[in-house]
């Protein structure tokens, strides 16, 4: 586990991005309502969106909190998910 980030390596953080995108636009959350819930700045949530920055365990669980996902939802997407993702938004969440 990297300390720097919190997160292990043994998912994807890209489709975590999607994914926290798809629900903070489901939620007509702006960038800068979501990182108050979450308690950083909107840089960081816009930095966590487009996948350069990975956020600490602590503020990702703060973060699926705040979508009102579960944990597990955030970092593994449902296939049925994807589906509403791509369907909704154009958003798509493609197997590495």
């Amino acid at each position: 586990m990297n300390n720097e980030t919190g997160l292990t390596e043994a998912f994807d953080w890209k489709k975590s991005c999607k994914v926290m995108g798809f629900y903070r636009r489901s939620l007509n959350l702006s960038k800068a309502k979501l990182a108050v819930l979450v308690g950083v700045s909107h840089v960081i949530v816009g930095r966590w969106e487009r996948g350069i920055k990975e956020p600490k365990i602590s503020n990702f669980i703060k973060l699926a909190r705040a979508l009102g996902i579960s944990e597990l939802e955030l970092m593994y997407p449902s296939e049925e998910l994807k589906k509403k993702m791509k369907e909704e938004m154009n958003i798509d969440v493609k197997e590495p």
